[in-house]
């Protein structure tokens, strides 16, 4: 704790019409550490990083970096101080390759030469322990792959402290690891990584330090050895939580949505009965056939075969509409991508695809 921080916040303040997200903030980065940043949705901790990273102008304070004070107005102004970032969605081109992806905006030239470019990002690669083929067209990565495209592109730019906004969030307990794996050695060259989280157990598996916020202040900060899963809990939200929970016995009623030999994409006659009254879950890596699943119930996927029957009537052949209509409802795993229409408001989002529903509001 001798060496001095690499970034100094102070009394970081920023507002948003009716609401103080970050309220006075101060925080203090330090050189081959991971910094965990937590708090409750809405406690100012992406917001805070997103100041930092020029995204966000600040309404008071002042953020110093190796000693000296500094304004960040853009993400590029970040970059210029050594600091990146990684968003929960990513921020690819699919049909690039990874190379085409790291080195995008950095060619150096108006001249390309792949094979030049898939050298360098090996090297990087190799360099930090990351595991993927720069070659590979983005399109075709796994989540945690794309998720490593996203950290190279950040260390391709010469980043010294390196902000992971809910990293974890999409990855499997495997990727999860092999993600860990990663920081570990970045940490080890030096770097300082801020891992913003509501995942207890891998806070304290992961951080150095740990730094509580709660409507927009900084309540605490700690470190794994000091601390308990149970007292991090209770300084986010600021009172005890309980973690196992008595569940009230149910009553499991008849079969309501039966789906019988279902064939198409990666699904292999899959049997599945879902019950009134329970959760049924449904687990695997990423890829092995969840989405398609999910499509094939909503009608979003042809089927080269098997049935769907949802209280009695077969819903195989008919449209996403009428199946939704018959009481399904689907929440994707991309609500960005395939659940909203970003441009559009609250209200236009509730209604899409129920031109019967949107008449009623609109004549309202």
């Amino acid at each position: 704790m001798s060496t001095p921080p690499l970034v100094v916040i102070r009394s970081l303040t920023k507002r948003f019409p009716g609401v103080v997200a970050n309220d006075d903030v101060s925080l203090e980065l330090r050189a081959g550490e991971v910094h965990a940043l937590i708090g409750e949705n809405g406690a100012g901790k992406s917001t805070l990083m997103r100041v930092l990273y020029g995204i966000y102008p600040s309404d008071g304070g002042s953020i110093e970096v190796r000693g000296r004070e500094v304004r960040i107005h853009s993400p590029r102004d970040a970059i210029a101080h050594g600091i990146g970032m990684v968003h929960q969605h990513f921020v690819l081109v699919d049909p690039f390759t990874v190379a085409e992806n790291v080195i995008l905006g950095q060619e150096g030239s108006q001249l390309l030469h792949p094979d030049e470019a898939n050298r360098h990002v090996s090297e990087l690669a190799d360099a930090y322990g990351f595991q993927i083929d720069p070659a590979a067209k983005v399109e075709r990565l796994s989540v945690g792959e794309e998720q490593r495209v996203e950290i190279l592109k950040a260390l391709y730019r010469g980043v010294d402290v390196l902000i992971l906004d809910e990293p974890t969030a999409v990855l499997t307990p495997a990727e999860t690891s092999a993600l860990f794996a990663n920081l570990r050695r970045l940490r080890e060259t030096g770097k300082t990584i801020v891992f913003i989280s509501h995942k207890l157990d891998e806070v304290l598996e992961i951080a150095d330090r740990i730094t509580v916020l709660r409507r927009g202040k900084v309540v605490g900060e700690t470190t794994p050895a000091e601390t308990s899963k149970a007292r991090l809990a209770e300084m986010m939200v600021g009172r005890p939580v309980l973690f196992r929970l008595e569940k009230p016995k149910t009553v499991v009623g008849e079969p309501v949505l039966q789906l019988e030999d279902l064939r198409g994409g990666r699904l292999r006659g899959l049997d599945l009965e879902v019950r009134a009254g329970e959760i049924v879950g449904v687990a695997g890596v990423e890829g092995n056939g969840q989405r398609d699943l999910a499509d094939a119930i909503m009608g979003l996927r042809p089927l080269e075969g098997g049935r769907v029957v949802l209280d009695g009537r077969e819903l195989t052949s008919s449209s996403t509409g009428d199946i939704r209509n018959a009481g399904v409802a689907y929440i994707p795993e991309d609500r960005q991508d395939q659940g909203l229409v970003l441009d559009m408001s609250y209200w236009e989002n509730a209604v899409l695809g129920r031109r019967d529903v949107g008449a009623h509001v609109v004549g309202r």
